[in-house]
């Protein structure tokens, strides 16, 4: 338990930074920043944000990989991350204008990319095969945490305060890093696979629409309360529903990525998208604060397996793990890709729709079609077969 929890604890951070500044500080900021004119730079800053995050771990990590098959370490290139991260949030604690604002931004986007390519193999490669769902669990609970802290920090502090936190928060977890030990290192007779091609495709699929979903509420909710609902906190309403969400979270992640080491993951990954669907379908047909505590728990239920579950079948997809982190870094691909589209398209829907009720409650609606697409995509993971393929894994 001890090894598994400084093996996970980096997430705290990670999760703190995302929840905090995505979802509220940025967003809050820039409505002083920007002025009128915040939905459309947030869309345009998120989705540039995202562009910079997809395209780093790939590099960074396929880096990590060549000096580890030379017998080094990956915590110093998780180290060097980290301290480029909190070098731009402090800038952005500072900053009061546009220009550098966004400078600030993606210098600790770049930084967190940069530690979180190093950082995502630690897990195969100090826990047992048998042991990757417990530990996927355990990336949930140390995910649930850091998103709970940085959604109730961000719900009551201002947005300077809540950069500065998260470089508080980072530094901590940088501390933990070089507590932690590194496994052996993986050579190329040891496969790790899906079992062809087709299903890390599947599996990658499947992993895109859920993140569609979760961008398209995550960027724009905030701004729900505050243009639709006439919320004058909506900073503080934004943390109530993700604390709320994370709350039925906690009651499915820990024990879901248990179960997932004894069942087929697929058939977790699909389930969790149900509650998720049925919760986000309830608030687009009557977006009313009314609804948002059986709406963000039952959400909640469904993520808190996703998350535990979805980092389990994301490193049973790597084809090989010699080369752990650059694959890893691949597999971010779907998260970074809705992270610049959802964005694009969510802003182009709010400004053209008929009126910002008419508008939101599309976007909701899309945001769930994409949670069942992603349930019933998984599903044909282990169908290769079916459709005349035999495509192998390396």
């Amino acid at each position: 338990m001890r090894q598994q929890s400084l093996l996970n604890a980096f997430w705290v951070p990670i999760n703190f930074q995302n929840s905090a500044i995505l979802a509220i500080a940025v967003p809050a900021d820039l409505l002083r920043i920007a002025g009128t004119n915040h939905t459309r730079v947030l869309a345009l800053l998120v989705s540039v944000a995202a562009a910079l995050a997809m395209v780093v771990p790939p590099v960074a990590g396929a880096i990590s990989d060549h000096f580890r098959r030379r017998g080094g370490l990956r915590r110093p290139v998780i180290l060097v991350g980290a301290a480029i991260n909190v070098a731009g949030l402090f800038w952005m604690s500072r900053v009061t204008t546009l220009e550098p604002f966004t400078i600030a931004l993606l210098i600790a986007v770049l930084g967190q990319s940069i530690s979180l390519a190093a950082y995502q193999p630690l897990i195969p490669e100090v826990v047992h095969r048998s042991e990757w769902g417990l530990a996927s669990g355990y990336q949930g609970i140390a995910t649930l945490i850091g998103s709970v802290l940085g959604l109730g920090f961000a719900s009551f502090l201002d947005p300077d305060a809540i950069f500065m936190w998260s470089a508080v928060f980072v530094i901590g977890g940088a501390v933990a890093v070089a507590l932690t030990p590194e496994g052996r290192f993986v050579d190329d007779t040891e496969h790790v696979h899906i079992g062809n091609w087709f299903d890390f495709a599947v599996a990658f699929t499947s992993r895109m629409f859920v993140n569609l979903g979760l961008i398209l509420l995550m960027t724009f909710v905030l701004y729900f309360f505050h243009d639709v609902l006439g919320d004058q906190t909506p900073s503080r309403s934004t943390g109530y529903f993700g604390v709320l969400s994370l709350a039925g979270a906690a009651v499915t992640s820990f024990w879901m990525g248990r179960l997932s080491d004894r069942v087929a993951r697929k058939n977790i990954v699909a389930l969790s998208g149900v509650p998720m669907t049925i919760a986000i379908c309830v608030f687009a047909a009557a977006p009313s604060l009314h609804y948002l505590v059986l709406v963000a728990l039952l959400f909640g239920l469904g993520f808190g397996a996703f998350i535990s579950t979805g980092w389990a079948l994301a490193i049973d997809s790597v084809p090989q793990l010699r080369d752990v982190a650059r694959d890893l870094g691949i597999w971010g691909l779907a998260s970074g890709v809705p992270a610049i589209v959802g964005p694009i398209f969510g802003g182009w829907l709010l400004a053209h729709a008929r009126s910002p009720l008419a508008g939101y409650k599309t976007l909701f609606f899309v945001a769930a079609l994409s949670f069942a697409l992603g349930s019933l995509i998984v599903l044909l993971i282990g169908q290769a077969n079916r459709f005349g393929l035999r495509l192998r894994a390396r």
